[in-house]
């Protein structure tokens, strides 16, 4: 005897949602492809044959109908993921941006990424990253104020 897949309902307001996404062509190809694959599997179409229609697994599709099922719509996107822990904490980037109100060292006309690092002994390299991330460009012709109103107000990316 063959098995019957799950079946999951939706309310209106969901199912809703769910077809926008699906029609969406600004969202992300990856969620417009999970509102989809659920929206088949609501429609009651076999697993495989959603599966086969998305060129993935039937694990894939299950995952997906059972993140909806749990979570409604917005289970259709990525959990954070746990990633790499900051190495360098607030106290870093306060201690970058009060040395940068600072005047440079002498023989210096302005503050550079290894000056910083070596100012502060940490790594040159979490220091560009940390300028990168802020938006403050020590070469670019701006005054210390420009650059730390640039680091305290970040425009949105």
């Amino acid at each position: 005897m063959s098995r019957t897949a799950k079946k999951i309902v939706s309310d209106a307001e969901e199912l809703r949602q769910l077809e926008a996404l699906a029609r969406s062509k600004k969202s992300e190809f990856r969620l417009v492809e999970r509102a989809r694959m659920v929206l088949a599997c609501l429609a009651g179409e076999p697993v495989c044959a959603v599966a086969d229609r998305f060129q993935t697994s039937t694990n894939t599709v299950i995952a997906w109908r059972d993140r909806f099922e749990q979570l409604g719509v917005c289970g259709l996107t990525d959990m954070p993921r746990s990633g790499r822990p900051a190495h360098y904490a607030a106290e870093f980037r306060e201690s970058v941006l009060q040395l940068l109100g600072m005047p440079p060292p002498a023989g210096q006309g302005y503050w550079n990424g290894v000056t910083i690092a070596k100012t502060l002994q940490v790594s040159d390299d979490a220091v560009s990253r940390l300028l990168r991330k802020e938006g403050i460009q020590l070469r670019q012709q701006r005054n210390v104020e420009t650059n730390l109103a640039l680091a305290q107000n970040p425009s949105p990316a």
